[in-house]
């Protein structure tokens, strides 16, 4: 076994001390204990992705990210496998994070559901009623992911059976050709059932964790259970990009009477102070130097 050279030990060590840094300098802003309607206030992003199949964080990662961004809950949704969430969930559990949905992004070329509160990966290879069923039978929650036009074949047959459908989604911000936002709009506001209306970041890279999220409405004592209750019963409102909600009529005309503003978070990756910049500046000198030393070894 060949001995590391003392200039990848450096690398090593600075690179240690820029990971050792963003744990010290890693904050998150305060969550204040909202109350509309007689109920808690939380905001949720039910739409993640980890490094598992094509996000960039590992579900350590996401539980991380979330706290930074003031999320209260956060749904890990890997496509077709649940396991990432459980992972986060403990992770979450341990530190004191946000609180951790378990579920999956149910992804065929027909259609996306993402499956919220579930402990059993659901197959995606089976008609989207057998999904439904799938997910209804562990008593999660089947949101239609990014409802536009290309999935409403598969969709629209089976919308009265799903518990909600996602109706801000950065598409709104970045429209391309055939992923239109007005499609989610009009696929949640022509459902002849009320659908909890979800905003979602659809979380894969950089910083937008957070970006688009739902106020969800929970009774106390705040609980997975009492989340998941919340988003069966339609207790739900999101924000599109000119500030009109969508939801529950009743909760946004409360809303109207008190507003809520949800919390806004930096999405730069700014560092806190001199020393937080200086050793972000090493870990990243570090990580350079080991894959250079690395290829000179190959």
């Amino acid at each position: 076994m060949r001995a590391l050279s003392p200039a990848f030990l450096v690398a090593t060590a600075l690179f240690v001390a820029g990971v050792i840094g963003g744990l010290l300098f890693d904050d998150a802003p305060p969550r204040p204990v909202a109350h509309r309607a007689g109920y808690r206030v939380l905001e949720g992003d039910f739409h993640t992705h980890t490094g598992w199949s094509d996000g960039s964080l590992s579900p350590l990662g996401i539980v991380r990210q979330a706290n930074r961004r003031g999320v209260d809950v956060v749904a890990l949704t890997e496509h077709n496998t649940v396991l990432p969430s459980k992972a986060a969930r403990i992770y979450s559990r341990i530190i004191g994070g946000p609180l951790v949905l378990t579920g999956e992004e149910v992804t065929t070329f027909r259609f996306h559901v993402i499956a919220i509160g579930i402990e059993s990966t659901v197959s995606p290879n089976q008609p989207l009623e057998g999904v439904i069923a799938d997910v209804h039978a562990q008593h999660g929650i089947a949101i239609a992911a990014h409802p536009v036009r290309r999935f409403w074949p598969a969709l629209l047959p089976m919308r009265e059976k799903l518990d909600g459908a996602e109706v801000m989604h950065p598409i709104a911000y970045s429209e391309r050709g055939e992923w239109r936002w007005e499609d989610m709009v009009a696929f949640y506001e022509q459902s002849r059932a009320p659908l909890s209306a979800i905003g979602s970041s659809d979380y894969h890279w950089m910083s937008v964790l957070g970006l688009c999220r739902t106020l969800v409405f929970v009774r106390e004592p705040v609980s997975e259970a009492s989340v998941l209750d919340a988003l069966r019963e339609h207790r739900t409102v999101t924000f599109d990009r000119e500030g009109k909600a969508y939801g529950d009529a009743a909760l946004v005309a409360a809303l109207r009477v008190e507003p809520y503003t949800p919390r806004t978070s930096d999405y730069a990756y700014r560092g806190a102070g001199t020393a937080d910049r200086v050793l972000r500046t090493l870990g990243w000198l570090g990580l350079a130097g080991m894959l250079l030393l690395r290829a000179r070894k190959r």
